[in-house]
């Protein structure tokens, strides 16, 4: 617990940091290829508000190239990443807080065309923030949804995690084609 605040104080940080927390759009990404010193200076840059702190492992040039490795992203050209990476980059770092990173390479497209990634990062950006909103909202009005004192609120959004990511992986869960029957 942070020194000399309560966790109303806290929860009202908390809050404030998400209500302004912007992604970049993709047209706000540099378009010139980045070196790796730059493109991990860049995300840090973006994703610093949503840093937790000390428990919060950086991005290293070792977990990209695990990334490209695991074929989750493409590999640079020349050294050099692109738009491409960087809204990957961004995605996989939000989301590997709360999914294994198979469930992740899942939801990109295979190809990893420029297209094929815009078209997922801008959905990706518009879902971000209404679901954020909406989140947030939720917790400005949680006294009449959930039990705020004692461990009421954390055990309500650890339950919220729980069936968020569960749902995901039922989501991303290969369909299975139903077996035809004859008549």
């Amino acid at each position: 617990m942070t020194e000399g605040k309560s966790r109303a104080e806290r929860l009202a940080d908390w809050d404030k940091s998400r209500r302004e927390f912007q992604l970049p759009t993709w047209e706000s990404l540099p378009q010139l290829g980045l070196y790796m010193d730059q493109v991990i200076l860049l995300l840090r840059q973006y994703l610093g508000p949503l840093s937790r702190g000390e428990e919060d492992k950086p991005i290293t040039a070792s977990i990209i190239n695990n990334y490209v490795r695991l074929k989750v992203m493409p590999p640079p050209v020349k050294k050099k990443y692109s738009r491409v990476h960087l809204a990957s980059l961004i995605i996989i770092c939000i989301l590997k807080q709360s999914l294994s990173i198979s469930d992740i390479q899942k939801m990109f497209p295979a190809d990893h065309s420029e297209e094929a990634i815009h078209h997922l990062y801008d959905s990706f950006v518009r879902q971000y923030q209404k679901v954020s909103d909406l989140f947030v909202k939720q917790i400005q009005t949680a006294d009449d949804t959930f039990e705020m004192g004692g461990a009421g609120l954390v055990t309500a959004v650890a339950a919220l995690t729980s069936l968020a990511k569960d749902m995901t992986q039922f989501l991303l869960r290969d369909e299975v084609p139903e077996e035809k029957t004859e008549k």
